[in-house]
């Protein structure tokens, strides 16, 4: 996944078609008329019963919302450390004298490894670039997304907010298009084969 837009877009195929297998096994599965259908040749469905499909889905269903925050937050946060190194490392090329060279080095390397919330988001409130609601806003997402990755041990802290991936996603693409970081891939040109291209990809140097 590139794009925040990537992650939401595989969040959202999962869940919806978790949903559609939990309503067939519930509304179709035993119907009357589905016995004479070709699915009961194929291997896997012929011992298949509708209340294990409608068990498993649950399963699956449980965990996803987590699992979207967690996924969603990872690519948005390599999104802005890329979009941020990009930015900064011209500016560190440029610099001559040994010592501001050395400092600005530790620096753009605080934003590669760092700590998101001190090298990242304080720096960029502190010069406005974004608003202290916004940091708080995201700096939740990444407390959740941080919580969910160790496990929700107990007892939980309580600064810890849930949100659903829906509300993690909007925040997380306002603060991308505050700073100008592309949310989707760019697919604006077609191939003699009538293939989608990446923008992007297209213009990079060969």
């Amino acid at each position: 996944m590139k794009t925040l837009q990537d992650a939401w877009d595989w969040y959202e195929s999962t869940i919806k078609n978790l949903q559609r297998m939990k309503r067939l096994s519930i509304r179709h599965w035993n119907d009357e008329s589905m016995q004479n259908a070709s699915i009961w040749k194929d291997e896997n469905f012929k011992q298949l019963e509708a209340s294990v499909i409608e068990q498993e889905t649950i399963q699956a269903i449980e965990p996803l919302n987590d699992l979207g925050v967690l996924v969603l937050f990872s690519v948005f946060e390599a999104a802005v450390r890329d979009h941020l190194v990009d930015v900064i490392k011209p500016l560190v090329n440029s610099l001559d004298h040994p010592i501001l060279r050395a400092a600005a080095e530790d620096a753009l390397e605080g934003i590669r490894q760092g700590s998101f919330s001190n090298k990242v988001l304080t720096p960029l409130q502190e010069q406005r670039r974004i608003t202290s609601e916004m940091s708080d806003k995201v700096r939740q997402v990444r407390d959740y997304r941080t919580w969910i990755a160790h496990g929700k041990r107990q007892p939980r802290p309580l600064q810890i907010v849930s949100l659903t991936a829906e509300v993690a996603f909007g925040r997380l693409k306002d603060f991308l298009d505050a700073l100008g970081i592309v949310v989707e891939a760019e697919l604006v040109e077609r191939t003699g084969s009538g293939d989608l291209i990446d923008k992007q990809e297209s213009e990079a140097p060969q």
